[in-house]
């Protein structure tokens, strides 16, 4: 704990640093400044960019312009916001799945964590801080955001941990509720107002995700989470093999894994599988299911996590492990695996993580390398193996990398492929010369559902995205997100679902936030989606 003359030193050291700060133009004077302060008062940490932020965005002295300007200056990690959203990732209190404990998984009742967290996760702290309240854990993510300098306006959140969706049904609702009073700002009655406050809130959710088994995906747990405004599902698949699903006691089989992907793309959720290589698998094994998830129709998730398994203390496999029994993936092995599954994963998919967030202290055996996506890409690069996944080609990703998209380049491309009994059209705009993509939209052609909403002749628009630094809403720039790269993807999906598929009504899965967006694009709302008659 720091003594009360250091934290007075660190004070005044901020003070001089402030005094100085509007003759600072880049991040080199930023840090020498710092340095020069730091030194003054005998500090061996340099003060942090957080710091400074939380007093500006405290204080009255300055003016708004200036406050742009220094958090523009200021700003730290900003590769959080190039894919346009800022992600708020909350957990639910700890409880038992309702099939028991995979043999893989930590956390639980009696560990502080959600099961298949291990509780030093950030997210999983910040959870155990806040006592597992929904409202707390957002707030404090939400000024988190603030002080580093970023607008967390657009806001993407993850329930994470457990099975959420086999708590009861009352907590259920009263978390949910919990969550969006966190965003709002303000408490409500019920959750239809709490929802309906979001849509014009100051931080608005724009895709709301719950991670969930495929045992619990049925048609009646899929409409409860569209009521809560779902937007996309996250399925533990980890592999495709039912004989390894009882061995890892996943409780679940192949063909659960199919039907909750049917029941979610015929309610228009977007799909996300968490992958597990190294599971009782061989690396052949491990690349054949890769292969198979995007050649076989019943599959094609739009984005995958890509986790190798590894050994935590407190875990069955940790006593597989001790026994000489089980042996999982180093990271070598492991990015020799994913750099070859890469191979399979098309334009339509994003990889969205490689690895998971866990303190290798922790880890007893496994991938113990933190830059384990970098040791995948080095050995692509090695063998000229080219990533197609969205977010390799993401023009904000590829911005902060210096590469950028020359508007006079930038062409709609189409892309077709059948999933789960339906055709899929991926569309996006893409600077085709330097393989960069600037947005995109999922349309679903109409298949058999269980919503009434949905008729034989109505299409689905599933996602819309645009890529670039999120931008404040409401706001001029001269970012991709504002350069009507959305509306344009809106109209084609229209004319393709009315010119080639005969469609009467095109409804879209949006995020609470974002249905004042489609209001005023012609759109209504539709049951728990927003509609168009075409």
């Amino acid at each position: 704990m720091l003594s009360k003359q250091k934290l007075v030193s660190i004070e005044e050291a901020i003070d001089g640093i402030l005094k100085e700060l509007p003759s600072v133009n880049n991040a080199v004077e930023l840090e020498k400044l710092k340095l020069k302060w730091g030194k003054k008062f005998d500090l061996q940490d340099v003060i942090r960019s957080s710091d400074l932020l939380s007093r500006i965005n405290a204080s009255k002295e300055y003016s708004p312009e200036d406050k742009i300007k220094f958090k523009k200056l200021l700003k730290t990690n900003p590769v959080r916001e190039n894919s346009g959203v800022s992600v708020v990732a909350i957990m639910a209190m700890p409880a038992f799945c309702p099939h028991g404990t995979c043999v893989y998984c930590p956390g639980g009742p009696g560990t502080n964590s959600p099961q298949s967290y291990t509780g030093f996760e950030p997210a999983a702290r910040r959870a155990a801080q806040n006592g597992f309240d929904a409202c707390k854990q957002v707030r404090s993510r939400l000024k988190q955001f603030e002080d580093t300098g970023h607008t967390p306006e657009k806001c993407e959140v993850i329930i994470m941990g457990g099975t959420f969706n086999s708590f009861p049904r009352d907590y259920q609702y009263t978390f949910v509720k919990s969550m969006y009073e966190g965003f709002n700002g303000v408490k409500f009655d019920d959750l239809d107002q709490a929802k309906l406050y979001n849509e014009t809130a100051e931080h608005r959710i724009i895709g709301l995700t719950f991670e969930t088994r495929p045992t619990c995906a049925s048609q009646q747990e899929i409409n409860d989470l569209l009521e809560f405004g779902c937007t996309r599902l996250e399925f533990g698949v980890q592999v495709l093999d039912d004989k390894i699903y009882m061995k890892a006691k996943r409780g679940h089989t192949l063909q659960d894994v199919v039907d909750a992907t049917w029941n979610a793309k015929r309610a228009f959720l977007k799909v996300c599988y968490h992958m597990m290589p190294g599971l009782f698998t061989t690396p052949e094994q491990d690349i054949g299911y890769f292969k198979t998830l995007f050649s076989d129709e019943r599959f094609q998730p739009d984005m995958i996590k890509i986790y190798p398994t590894l050994v935590l203390p407190g875990t069955g496999l940790y006593d597989l492990w001790k026994r000489g029994l089980y042996k999982p993936y180093d990271a070598e092995q492991a990015s020799e695996v994913i750099s070859e599954a890469m191979r399979y994963i098309p334009e339509y998919c994003r990889v969205m993580r490689v690895d998971r967030d866990i303190p290798t202290t922790l880890i007893a055996d496994g991938v113990k390398k933190s830059n384990l996506r970098e040791l995948v890409l080095e050995k692509m690069k090695k063998k000229n193996i080219s990533s197609r996944e969205i977010r390799g080609r993401e023009v904000g990703i590829a911005e902060n990398l210096k590469r950028a998209a020359k508007p006079g380049k930038i062409e709609l491309v189409r892309r077709e492929y059948q999933a789960s009994k339906a055709k899929e059209v991926f569309l996006s705009f893409e600077d085709v010369d330097n393989d960069l993509i600037i947005g995109f939209c999922r349309l679903r052609a109409p298949s058999e559902s269980f919503r009434p909403e949905l008729t034989e002749t109505t299409s689905g628009l599933r996602e819309l995205h645009v890529y670039g630094r999120q931008d404040k809403i409401g706001g001029l720039s001269t970012m991709t997100q504002h350069k009507s790269y959305g509306k344009q993807l809106m109209q084609e999906a229209e004319r393709i679902s009315k010119e080639d598929w005969d469609c009467d009504k095109m409804s879209v899965i949006s995020g609470i936030g974002v249905r004042e967006y489609y209001k005023k694009i012609g759109y209504y709302l539709d049951g728990v989606y927003m509609s168009k008659d075409l």
